[in-house]
């Protein structure tokens, strides 16, 4: 560089900036949209260079301003970085991510794909839109987010129930708009909020991440501002006011009829804001959550350097040389941890991502969708950081480092191989109670009372409730008179008549036999005085009919002593005895209504219906369901194992299960029962197996139907097995499917 004068750029745009880490300066390149972050130092040798002072020079009088005398040839390489970067006057801008050229940008993992310049609609905008600015507008908006918290936590169970009435084409069409329509107003409100504190905006635009399309806005001009909050409002405003949308849209929601358009667009906007909103503030994704924790650490590309940095100390770990870039302690310990969590995340991500889209691929296109993932994957993987994580050399030696890395790897293997882990599967879980019995009428009736309240422990036998019985009680009395009744007549004809009474049937006979000669004789004296005229004829008329009533009335006792003398007839028994069993049977069966006109408990157990007093009055047919009992003191979850982790589910295995209402305690159970079918998950891909836990219950506190996440302990596997399960799956099972 002897001999040469360098001059930096003039239409550099430069921003100084404080921190607890020192000054340091912001350049940003017109030409390419590019910044740059120069230290206290670096800048002071920047500005020195005006194209008539010598790199000597520069050194020297930086050691006379700064107290420090860097070499020469320092100063030479951080001018000839500068040249590289387009900074100098004369050099060649490289075009970088804020190119105006449009295209397609970045790598498998974030793509953008660049669509249009909003500077000028922004700068039109700004002025209309002052008030979202103001801080009227900022407190009404929090209290409307606060109470929209409120009323979705109170009001969950009518959004849910609302949202299932949306299911279907026309609800995903209006899903996919409405999801469009915020995330534009989300993206605008990060360029208006840079417009506001004096940035521009040129590049707006789709992207892709982690393989889901998405929105951008690029809003880099926020790192010229020198106070730090008005970077941290640029990359809230985008989430705030989103959050403002999802309030606005509940309110709307609650003022709305349920099922009319407005009503479904509100909906729409609760349920996927809601959900956005989260997902942006993760700080491992490079959304708004990314860049809040960047601009707040004040470590700008933060990512990027701290995949750097980790992945220097990886490849120093397997031998290859590597330079550690030069950093503070500070940052030093932010790339370590926020490098391992966003690299752990990013393969959990996209493990799950890959496996998803593996099955896909070859479950529709068999060996073509085979080689299209096998592609996707290679891509991916080779754009995990933006660049191969290191470099083969060209030559198999003892002296490169394929050895150590291979040996490394083999040792790694080796270490996963034999190093045990636990296997655990698990899925959702929902509570039920060891035996639930519903008690159902067994008459028709009406509920005269009611013994036991919702949540009472009753035990087997307890009186639940009374059915009235009034009308069933007097008729059972009046049959019990009928069956005493016919009980005695039943024993009269088996007994038959006793000797008293044949003889007094015998006097009878003889008595009016007598009656009768007396009557003969005096008609024959009448009739003899009626031949000479001495009587009457209506006198002989008389007698003669005396002597026929004798007649008859002597034939009548006649009979009647011979049948006592014959005795009751064996069908009069029969059937005196059958009419007796009718009426005994009558009986019974009143004294079984009367007996189930009391609702008793068959077992143990708490009660779990509701207001059970209020249905007192209420009429009720055989077969309606009058309580429900739950025996609780043992409980059992019902755990949806899916279908390719039940080959390790055993009974007897333990199991420990954490349901939401008690987050804080894992319950300990063990497994009775495997479902022998699979069933498919209503809305979702892939089935699942019913898994039976017994849980101990003795203080009651796991209540029916509750529901949480089970692990079921499936034994000890090595941790390479535990690892590798969901590609092992994979290709034992799909790809051994293509040939």
């Amino acid at each position: 560089m002897t001999g040469t004068c360098p001059k930096l750029r003039p239409d550099l745009v430069v921003s100084r900036q404080d921190s607890r880490e020192g000054t340091c300066y912001v350049l940003k390149d017109p030409r390419s949209r590019r910044f740059f972050r120069l230290g206290e130092a670096e800048y002071s040798v920047a500005r020195r260079l005006d194209g008539a002072t010598p790199p000597e020079s520069v050194a020297a009088g930086l050691a006379s301003e700064l107290d420090m005398a860097p070499a020469p040839e320092v100063v030479a390489a951080f001018i000839e970085q500068l040249r590289r970067g387009g900074l100098l006057a004369g050099s060649g801008a490289a075009p970088g991510r804020g190119s105006r050229r449009p295209g397609v940008q970045g790598n498998l993992l974030s793509l953008r794909f660049k669509a249009f310049d909003p500077d000028r609609l922004l700068d039109r905008l700004i002025g209309k839109v002052g008030f979202c600015f103001t801080p009227q507008f900022m407190v009404g908006a929090t209290a409307l987010i606060l109470w929209a918290f409120a009323t979705v936590i109170a009001r969950g169970a009518g959004i849910r129930a609302d949202m299932s009435r949306l299911w279907g084409l026309q609800g995903l069409a209006l899903a996919w708009v409405t999801v469009i329509m915020v995330t534009v107003l989300h993206e605008f409100a990060h360029g208006l909020t840079c417009k506001r504190f004096g940035g521009h905006v040129h590049d707006m635009g789709f992207l892709l991440i982690y393989m889901q399309p998405a929105f951008y806005c690029n809003i880099s001009d926020a790192w010229l501002f020198p106070v730090k909050s008005q970077r941290l409002w640029v990359t809230f405003a985008g989430t705030f006011f989103e959050f403002f949308l999802w309030a606005l849209a509940t309110l709307v929601w609650r003022l709305t009829e349920s099922g009319t358009w407005v009503s479904n667009v509100a909906l729409v906007v609760v349920a996927t804001s809601g959900v956005k909103v989260f997902l942006n503030f993760n700080p491992l994704i490079k959304l708004d959550g990314y860049y809040l924790l960047s601009d707040w650490l004040g470590v700008p590309n933060l990512r990027r350097r701290a995949f750097s940095y980790v992945g220097t100390h990886l490849k120093r770990l397997t031998g290859a040389a590597s330079a550690v870039p030069a950093t503070s302690a500070r940052e030093r310990r932010v790339f370590l941890a926020y490098g391992l969590l966003a690299a752990t995340f990013t393969y959990w991500v996209m493990t799950r991502v890959l496996i998803r889209l593996g099955g896909y691929f070859t479950m529709h296109w068999n060996g073509w969708g085979a080689m299209l993932w096998s592609g996707l994957l290679v891509g991916v993987v080779r754009n995990a950081n933006g660049k191969p994580l290191m470099r083969w050399p060209q030559s198999l030696s003892f002296r490169s480092h394929r050895l150590r890395v291979i040996a490394l790897l083999a040792g790694g293997g080796l270490l996963l191989h034999f190093l045990p882990l636990v296997l655990r599967v698990g899925g959702a879980v929902e509570v039920a109670p060891a035996r639930n019995t519903e008690v159902r009428a067994q008459i028709q009736g009406i509920i005269d009372a009611v013994f036991v309240d919702e949540g009472a422990r009753v035990a087997a036998g307890d009186t639940l409730a009374r059915l009235a019985d009034r009308e069933d009680r007097a008729r059972l009395q009046m049959v019990k008179a009928e069956v005493a009744e016919k009980q005695a007549k039943l024993r009269l004809l088996e007994v038959g008549p006793r000797a008293e009474e044949l003889a007094v049937a015998r006097l009878a006979v003889a008595g009016t036999e007598e009656r009768l000669r007396y009557a003969r004789a005096e008609y024959e004296r009448i009739h003899q005085l009626a031949e000479t005229q001495a009587v009457a004829r209506k006198d002989e008329e008389a007698a003669q009919q005396t002597v026929g009533a004798l007649a008859n009335e002597l034939e009548e006792e006649k009979a009647r002593a011979e049948m006592l003398e014959a005795g009751s007839r064996p069908e009069e028994v029969t059937a005196m005895r059958q009419q007796l069993a009718n009426s005994v049977a009558e009986q019974q069966h009143l004294e079984s209504q009367l007996a189930r006109s009391w609702v008793t408990a068959p077992h143990g157990g708490i009660v779990v219906t509701p207001k059970l007093r209020e249905r007192v009055g209420e009429q009720v047919k055989p077969g309606d369901l009058i309580a429900q009992l739950a025996e609780v003191r043992t409980v059992t979850a019902e755990i949806s194992v899916p279908e390719q982790d039940i080959g390790d589910v055993r009974v007897g295995q333990r199991s420990g299960v954490r349901l939401r209402a008690y987050p804080e305690h894992a319950f300990e159970g063990r497994v009775i029962a495997i479902a022998p079918i699979a069933m498919a998950r209503p809305g979702q891909d892939g089935r699942v197996v019913r898994v039976t836990v017994e849980l101990p219950n003795a203080s009651g506190v796991v209540k029916p139907s509750m529901t949480g996440y089970a692990r079921i302990n499936c034994g000890t596997r090595s941790a390479l097995d535990v690892l590798t399960r969901p590609l092992r799956r994979l290709f034992r099972v799909e790809v051994w499917s293509w040939w």
